[in-house]
Parts: structure tokens; sequence; C-alpha cells
């Protein structure tokens, strides 16, 4: 099973803890210095929003996950930066993209709401196996995959395909998570 995500534009006014695309994070007060100049934030998952559906306890219930992406400098050769809080955030970051050339207008909060889905659904979602996967070896374990044309974000919509989001060596070692864009 996989945990399927479909995301709304956010109102205004809306609580920034929320499971999300883009906008403003909420993070520990601790991570405030802790970003490159290149560095552009993606989503923040609120862990108890989804452990109903992770039945099989791959991610923790508790606390939250973000995605942050490294962008090279404002080139679309981006690479991920996953982390992890056990806890609550107590920052609110806002226009945490503006400054990066290329990805200025992601500053609007999409809201994320979550379902239960097939393991190779084609759509954004958590976990499961990667719709594509064309290749003889067997496809890495899946943290995310994001469809750029699943929703009314534009971010990437230009690739006709998925952004995958895989787990390392070790599933708890959200470190080791590697971004592979793939196209259909």
């Amino acid at each position: 099973m996989a945990i399927g995500i479909k995301v709304k534009k956010a109102p205004e006014g809306y609580d920034p803890g929320a499971s999300k695309f883009f906008g403003a994070p909420a993070v520990p007060s601790a991570w405030e210095e802790d970003f490159y100049d290149d560095e552009i934030f993606f989503c923040q998952i609120k862990l108890a929003d989804i452990a109903h559906l992770d039945k099989d306890n791959r991610l923790p219930h508790t606390g939250y996950l973000y995605v942050f992406l490294h962008t090279e400098d404002g080139n679309y050769n981006l690479h991920a930066d996953v982390r992890y809080l056990d806890g609550e955030p107590e920052l609110v970051i806002d226009d945490f993209n503006a400054a990066v050339e290329g990805y200025e207008r992601f500053n609007d909060a999409y809201l994320m709401k979550f379902y239960e889905v097939d393991e190779s659904a084609d759509c954004t979602r958590l976990l499961g196996e990667p719709s594509d996967w064309n290749y003889e070896d067997e496809a890495p374990r899946l943290l995310m995959q994001f469809d750029p044309l699943d929703s009314e974000m534009g971010f990437l919509d230009f690739l006709d395909g998925f952004v995958y989001f895989f787990f390392g060596e070790d599933e708890n070692d959200l470190e080791s998570v590697t971004l592979v864009e793939e196209y259909s």
C-alpha cells in the first residue's frame, strides 16, 4: 500500500505547521541558519497526518518530515536534503524560496490531503513502487514520488514523468535519500 497526496492551494491564514508543498516552512529554531543559499523548501509532512495510512510503520508517526532541495545556484540540477524533526517546530520562515533564482514564485503553500492508493499508482505519493520503473534492476525503496503534472503548482511542469526520492541503504537514514528525475 502507498499513501497518495492531493494538493490544494492554501487559504489565507492556514496553519503553518500543516502538511504542505512550498509556502513558509515551520522548522525548529536551531535550523534557522542551517540552510544553503541555493536551497529551496519543497515540502513538510506532519507525520501524525499519515500514521493511520502507514500500516507497515515505514515512517515515524510523530514529528515532521521535511524535503529541501539544493538547486545548484538556480539550475534545475536538484539534490534532496531530507530532514526529520521529532518534536514541534518553533519558527516559520517566510519567503524561504524568494531569494533563489528561478524559484522565486514557489512561495504559495499547497496543503496536502492523504489517502490510500495502490503501490504503483501514477500520482504524487509516499512509499510504494516507482510508477515508471523500466530497468532490469529492482527499483530502490521509494520515499516519495512527485508527479509535476498532477497539480497546479507548476513545479518542474516541463517534466513529463516523475521525480523520485529514494531511500538509501537504510530507510532510517534520511540523510542518504537521493533524487532521480525520470522522463516517461
